[in-house]
């Protein structure tokens, strides 16, 4: 039965509100979309009434029983506006449970959360990725924000009960973690069919991402610049799907080593035209730059789709679920030129005398094991039944 006919017949339902800034408009960063709308029904799956908040086509958005209401346009302070927005709005709700992706915080999320605190609501703040300061984009506005965010911090500990984090901290911000993995909804990620390519036609490398520096997308561009200086006798293409800020770096580097034919910039993907450049290629790149966001251990969206669709993958961290998978290549965490023969030889490794379908089968059902949403939702759940 569905929980709103449930909340109209009159049985006592948890009442959540997931209050988050996200734009769920943004097509380069869809996959966190996806991610929040699988939490979302994961806690709904145990039992719970589930509100939302987020920002859509410019504006912020309350989704209350099913209902979208606008709240007022955001501008360039997007976060910051939305916030302000949401502290009118929301002073006149009542929730058991707060569960808030962290965005920054400003004095407008402080008074949320106080809010809700003084209603004895049990609040849990998830953090995507810690430490962040280091992410921060360059520009007056950004710099603004991460100041903010400084000042206000500070401050979460008054409010907020737990902090979901992916990282190993026990305490972030003197708050008590609750150590998670990040999740997905398998039910949306079609495993890929993998293509038989004749040998000659090559090894097929993907990345989707909307690009940034901390990708290190730029060491594995050097590596294919090295590795074409020697004339090898294997072809290793890489499928760049995307867009961002470096973007220009990376075609700077392509031209610089000559190496157009190997690297393929298609945009931004989706649905049909995006399986499709996943049922070609053959291992998925993940972060090869965490490191210079001082970040080693990580539980990216990324590498649960690329496990959820059957591909192995090369990263430059310890990957929570996946540490010690043989399907996973790891690189070093540093500023050198990733080497791309290891990459061959993790190819021929892989492989070699298996069909490609059953690869694909075996590493979605590991990743699928650790990874479901309703399982890594589990522990926020235990805390709030407490």
């Amino acid at each position: 039965m569905h929980a709103h006919r449930k909340a109209q017949m009159g049985i006592k339902m948890k009442r959540l509100l997931y209050l988050t800034t996200w734009d769920f408009s943004d097509g380069a960063s869809s996959g966190i979309t996806n991610k929040i709308k699988a939490q979302m029904k994961a806690f709904e799956s145990y039992g719970f009434l589930v509100d939302y908040t987020c920002i859509s086509n410019g504006k912020t958005i309350l989704c209350k029983d099913g209902q979208s209401v606008s709240l007022g346009r955001v501008g360039k302070f997007r976060k910051l506006a939305a916030n302000f927005y949401l502290t009118k709005r929301l002073k006149q709700e009542n929730y058991d449970y707060i569960y808030s992706r962290y965005g920054l915080a400003d004095v407008f999320y402080l008074k949320l959360l106080k809010i809700f605190a003084k209603k004895n609501a049990k609040i849990v703040v998830e953090i995507p990725s810690y430490p962040y300061d280091k992410e921060c984009m360059p520009g007056i506005v950004w710099w603004m924000l991460y100041a903010l965010d400084k000042a206000c911090r500070r401050k979460l500990g008054l409010y907020v009960n737990r902090i979901a984090t992916y990282s190993e901290d026990k305490y972030i911000f003197n708050i008590p973690t609750i150590n998670i993995y990040n999740g997905i909804d398998f039910s949306t990620v079609k495993i890929r069919e993998p293509m038989e390519p004749e040998p000659m036609d090559g090894i097929h490398l993907i990345a989707v991402a909307a690009f940034a520096k901390w990708h290190g997308y730029d060491r594995l561009l050097v590596g294919l610049g090295e590795y074409y200086s020697k004339a090898p006798q294997r072809r290793v293409i890489f499928h760049l799907v995307g867009d961002g800020a470096v973007r220009k770096e990376y075609e700077e580097i392509v031209s610089k080593y000559n190496i157009q034919p190997y690297v393929i910039f298609h945009g931004m993907k989706f649905g049909k035209e995006l399986d499709e450049l996943y049922n070609l290629c053959d291992i998925g790149v993940e972060n090869l730059g965490f490191h210079r966001s001082g970040i080693y251990h990580e539980s990216t969206l990324k590498s649960r789709e690329y496990g959820a669709k059957g591909l192995p993958f090369i990263t430059s961290c310890i990957v929570d679920g996946f540490n010690d998978a043989e399907f996973v290549l790891k690189f070093q965490p540093n500023e050198n030129s990733i080497d791309v023969e290891k990459i061959v030889m993790f190819y021929d490794l892989m492989y070699n005398g298996v069909k490609k379908e059953k690869i694909a089968s075996d590493i979605r059902k590991l990743a699928e094991q650790k990874c479901s949403m309703k399982q890594v939702i589990e522990p926020i759940v235990n805390y709030y039944q407490e």
